[in-house]
């Protein structure tokens, strides 16, 4: 069953993805793009699951967090003019990540962009 569209979700941003003032759009760009669910575990929680399970040092550090609702994904994906898609969040529990879900589908650099600008980001709350 998939996740509601009044659910919110969060994306790991790391270096990689981050430059210090924009957003890669291949943070949303591809198949299967993995995500966290905030109704089974709290924005807290998810920096010690990214860094855990996300977090690649030196080269790959957890910076921000992206947020967004699974209904605007799903409105960014059936309105993208390029190529209207239908959007889905699938549950797919990890161990020790029982909050992790997936975008089964395949995103497009435009649309990854629009979802990209359509994020609240995060910043740690210490550093």
């Amino acid at each position: 069953m998939s996740v509601a569209p009044d659910e919110e979700v969060v994306r790991a941003i790391c270096s990689d993805k981050w430059d210090g003032q924009r957003l890669s759009p291949s943070l949303f760009k591809g198949r299967d793009i993995s995500l966290g669910c905030l109704s089974i575990a709290s924005l807290s929680d998810h920096w010690d699951v990214f860094r855990r399970f996300v977090e690649k040092p030196p080269e790959r550090k957890l910076e921000l967090i992206g947020q967004i609702k699974v209904g605007k994904l799903q409105v960014l994906g059936k309105s993208h003019s390029e190529a209207p898609i239908e959007l889905t969040v699938e549950p797919d529990p990890l161990e020790g990540f029982p909050s992790h879900a997936v975008i089964p589908q395949t995103i497009t650099r435009g649309l990854a962009n629009r979802i990209v600008n359509a994020l609240t980001v995060h910043q740690p709350a210490s550093r």
